[in-house]
């Protein structure tokens, strides 16, 4: 098969278009058969396929790296002053607020956090890399360029955009993570519950048809009737689409 860009060509040296994913189910796990790189205007020729193959294409953006991806745009009365371990970063109150519910609250009511414009994120248990991840995802940039999450950065991006309520980061996060097979499907069964995943659930109970779903049961058994692994009634739910 040839996949191929309409577009004019870019020099051989030019930033790749689109990532192919070649992947197929085996013994109840998606297994990435290979990934290939498309550059605009030109092709791929990807041999020959076997019938079970699928295929997810990512469209490809460059990102700048960013020390303040939201910085205070109305400074100094903008400034909130984020903390995380021995890490600080300077970002605009008024575009989180505007942004994320909970920030909202910090920010308009007499706390801690109105009062000093800080923001400690200590107890969250994650990197200061992360956050500015997070930020850069809801700045005015990536809204407008509509950078998307990847399969690094996803679960982090859904992990923060739930804690924040920036709802729709985690729509973007949850429409990711239906295709992302880099992410073993466990993995991602087990984040319906606990962040409240409704299109990803629909995808594991609907989308899928009952055989691969009963080799995906079978070869996560143990983990799936663990006390924990997941709620019970989305154990049971699973149970039932197998009967």
């Amino acid at each position: 098969m040839t996949i191929k860009d309409i577009g004019n060509a870019l020099p051989a040296n030019g930033e790749p278009l689109a990532q192919i994913v070649f992947w197929q189910w085996n013994r109840g796990t998606q297994e990435i058969e290979k990934k290939m790189l498309l550059n605009k205007g030109r092709k791929i020729h990807t041999g020959t396929m076997n019938s079970a193959t699928s295929i997810v294409v990512r469209i490809l953006k460059k990102r700048a790296l960013n020390e303040s991806p939201c910085p205070p745009i109305f400074s100094p009365d903008d400034d909130l002053s984020v903390h995380i371990g021995d890490h600080q970063i300077t970002v605009s109150a008024h575009w989180l607020l505007s942004n994320s519910p909970v920030v909202n609250r910090m920010l308009s009511v007499e706390m801690k956090e109105k009062q000093e414009r800080t923001l400690n994120l200590d107890g969250l248990g994650i990197e200061m890399e992360q956050f500015k991840a997070f930020v850069e995802a809801i700045s005015m940039p990536a809204l407008r360029n509509r950078t998307l999450p990847n399969p690094k950065n996803v679960v982090d991006l859904l992990k923060l955009a739930d804690y924040f309520q920036v709802d729709s980061l985690k729509e973007q996060c949850e429409d990711h993570l239906i295709h992302c097979v880099e992410i073993p499907a466990i993995e991602r069964l087990q984040l319906i519950d606990r962040y409240r995943l409704n299109k990803l659930k629909h995808n594991f109970m609907r989308c899928l048809d009952t055989t691969k779903l009963r080799a995906f049961f079978k070869a996560n058994f143990a983990q799936l009737m663990s006390d924990g692994f997941i709620s019970k009634k989305l154990l049971s739910e699973l149970i039932l689409r197998l009967c």
